[in-house]
């Protein structure tokens, strides 16, 4: 509940505050668009009758463009993963990624398919609960994380699309730990 409650405080004082840029720029004469995304994802792995691992991705994000094709994004990424293997492992994970990141469109706006990439850096705030086979539990961490992604956004409208994007964090920066981290969601994005 409580993560909950800081993913929405989290999600609102960044719109407030694109929105508040997003007018500064377009004073200056500076585009000032800005885009409101979500995204979820849920994958369930059944291992036997008893064996199973689910994990449960959602997220939003707050971005200002800066020009046609680029921009800045704040975004919030929450993961709960669960394991249960009878007498082998009984954990649950709890992710929180608070990142900010540069995006960058393949091909400018205007267009209703519109890939693009992203990199960034955030804090990667781990919890875990439960137990291993030898009677350890996993703990609580945190970390500095570089985000990489790419995604497209399919525009329906002139302000709404449907969006995926598949995002690795790459825990202290190492970018051979990008596969430890890798998440598909899907989603909508809104453009103002």
């Amino acid at each position: 509940m409580r993560s909950s409650l800081r993913f929405y405080f989290f999600i609102s004082s960044l719109f407030l505050a694109t929105l508040g840029v997003s007018t500064a720029a377009q004073a200056v004469g500076g585009g000032g668009d800005y885009d409101i995304s979500t995204g979820l994802s849920f994958n369930r792995v059944q291992y036997a009758a008893n064996s199973y691992s689910w994990t449960r991705r959602w997220g939003g994000s707050v971005g200002i463009n800066f020009s046609a094709s680029s921009g800045i994004e704040l975004s919030l990424q929450d993961l709960t993963e669960r394991t249960y293997i009878p007498g082998y492992e009984d954990t649950t994970f709890h992710d929180q990624v608070m990142s900010v990141n540069w995006v960058q469109q393949l091909i400018g706006r205007g267009h209703a398919l519109q890939p693009y990439v992203k990199v960034g850096v955030g804090q990667l705030n781990r919890e875990g609960s439960g137990t291993y086979a030898n009677g350890t539990g996993p703990g609580a961490s945190g970390s500095l994380t570089a985000v990489t992604g790419l995604g497209m956004r399919v525009y329906l409208t002139r302000s709404f699309a449907i969006r995926t994007e598949a995002t690795s964090y790459l825990t202290g920066g190492n970018i051979q730990t990008w596969r430890d981290n890798v998440g598909v969601t899907f989603g909508t994005s809104l453009s103002f």
